[in-house]
This record gives C-alpha cells, structure tokens and sequence, in this order.
C-alpha cells in the first residue's frame, strides 16, 4: 500500500470576485469590464488544493462565516478530498471575500475582506493537537491572526514537525521564530517588506536573502515573478531559477501553486534542487489559467509539462 504523506494548513478560506479588465480605472473613472466570475479562493484554501491536487493528504484549519458562501467553500473542500472537520463557522462574520482585478497583461491587484479568517484563535490550534502529531509538513500564510501563525509555529517546533512559512500578503513578521529545519517563501513584494530592501534585480534579492539569512536559521527561497526564484542553498551559494516559458493569463495563484509544488518536491524525497524546480514548474502552470483552484495542477499536469519544456534551468551564485 503506498504511503501519502500527511499535511496541515492552517489559513485562510475566501471567495474571491475577479474583475477581467483592460486596464485599471482612474479616480473617479467608470469603465465596462470585460469578464466577471466568482470562484473559490484564499491563500490556505488554494495551497490546500494545490497539494491535494497532486497526492498530499490534506488537513485544512480555518474559519468560515455562517452564511451560503461558507457552505459553497466546505462543499468545494469535500469535492477536493480536503479533510475540512476543523473548518469551523463564525456566526459573528461573514466567510472571507477577495476582490480581484486583472488587466490585460496576466497582472493583478486585489482588495480582501477577511470576516471569519480573522477570528481563528490560538484557542482552535489547541484542538487540532492531534494533527500537528500525525502530519509531515505544517503550511501557514499570514491571511490569519499573525498570533495563530506564531503559536501554530511554536506548536510545530515542540513536536518536531517542519513548517512552510509563506509570508502573505506583504507584512512584517517576525521571522527569527522560524528554525533551520523551516522553510521562508515570501514574494517580491513580501521579500521587500521582511528585509527593506527594494528588489529590481537578482543581486538585490540575493543582498534581500542574505540580510534575511542573518535573521532567522530557515532556507529560504523568493518567487521573483519575470525573474523566476531564489533560494539559498545548504552551501554559501544561491540557487537562481530561471523563469519558464508560458502565456501568463493571470498570476493569482501563481505563489501557491508554487508552495504546493515544493511541499510535493520534499515529501517526495527529493533534493532541493529537484523540489525548487518542480515547484518552479507548478508556479509557472498556474500562470496559464484563469481563476486560483482553476488554475492549480495535478502531478500529471507537471509531468506533461516537463516532457514539453523540460524541468528548466538554473544559475548558481556563490556568496
């Protein structure tokens, strides 16, 4: 019998509004959109589809609101053979909404309403102990209470469980919680926020790397968009990832996509390098496709793309 690795997310869960349009309008400005659509979302909630998706067997921690989109979100979570008895309702807050704007070029920019994300409690991760003891991996994002993600952290630590951090949306945290045994997987813009240094190039987001290395003992990679990924190595080198090939039709989910891939990559019991450049490959896909769950591949999904484009290519730095 094969052995599918347990994983646990504590994050959140939206519904997101996504706004197709040809450019953002300015003040004061009304414009007719081109497309609208509304589709399940959330940073925890698309991370744990995204492992899901390609094998993981996935225990989801959040909050909900008491209303028909809580209900839509725990249907879409059976239907993605989620394990959702810890997605608990909040009577006193609506379920999370996201309101996100496309343009044409794939970009986004995107407006959250947390309601019942908000209102996760340390007092929730304590009935969950038993997961924390059965599971490989932790994932957490910062869509929730950063007290819940801190003490979920310390959680983790006490029982030796190893913890994916990804620091989003952009905000300062502190990362010195995060041990050797971690990994730290901010954005751009996030990378930007955690060291204060402005990323336009990848010799910035290697000073940004080092800088955070000084902080905190965990690997750590960047996902740089146009610029691919960095990570630093088990070595004093950097491992850059060049971008792939794609038609980028929307970036939602790209992150996620990402985090899932290398979540995947590790408890598969690949290297590093292996794990990044799958990850890598997920993030690139779900650049492809309109729409966060949408958007998200399965293992297949990987393969096919790897048999097309390869598995991408790589620089090293030495630091």
């Amino acid at each position: 019998m094969m052995f599918i690795p347990k994983i646990l997310i504590v994050g959140s869960l939206n519904i997101d509004m996504i706004i197709k349009t040809n450019y953002m309008p300015k003040i004061g400005e009304n414009i007719l959109i081109q497309e609208f659509s509304m589709l399940q979302g959330g940073k925890g909630s698309n991370q744990a589809i995204a492992c899901s998706r390609l094998g993981l067997e996935v225990y989801m921690v959040g909050k909900i609101g008491d209303d028909e989109f809580g209900n839509q979100i725990h249907a879409n979570l059976k239907k993605e053979q989620i394990n959702y008895r810890f997605v608990t309702k909040n009577t006193d807050s609506h379920t999370g909404l996201a309101f996100i704007f496309i343009d044409n070029k794939g970009e986004n920019r995107i407006l959250v309403a947390p309601g019942a994300n908000m209102k996760l409690s340390v007092g929730d991760l304590s009935d969950v102990l038993p997961l924390f003891k059965i599971c490989k991996y932790l994932l957490l994002q910062l869509e929730i209470p950063q007290k819940v993600v801190k003490s979920a952290i310390q959680m983790a630590h006490q029982i030796g469980l190893r913890t994916i951090l990804n620091p989003a949306p952009a905000q300062h945290f502190e990362i010195e919680t995060l041990s050797k045994e971690d990994i730290l997987t901010p954005n751009q813009h996030e990378a930007e926020i955690l060291s204060g240094i402005k990323i336009n190039t990848i010799i910035d987001a290697i000073k940004a790397i080092q800088l955070l290395k000084k902080r905190c003992e965990s690997r750590i990679v960047f996902t740089l968009g146009k610029m691919g990924a960095i990570a630093s190595d088990s070595t004093n080198r950097i491992i850059h990832l060049l971008p792939r090939n794609v038609d980028v039709k929307d970036t939602t989910a790209a992150g996620d996509s990402f985090n899932a891939g290398l979540l995947y990559g590790l408890t598969q019991g690949k290297d590093w390098l292996e794990a990044l450049m799958l990850a890598n490959t997920a993030g690139a896909f779900a650049c492809t496709k309109l729409g966060a769950h949408n958007s998200l591949p399965n293992i297949n999904d990987i393969n096919d793309f790897y048999n097309i484009h390869g598995k991408g290519n790589i620089i090293y730095y030495n630091v």
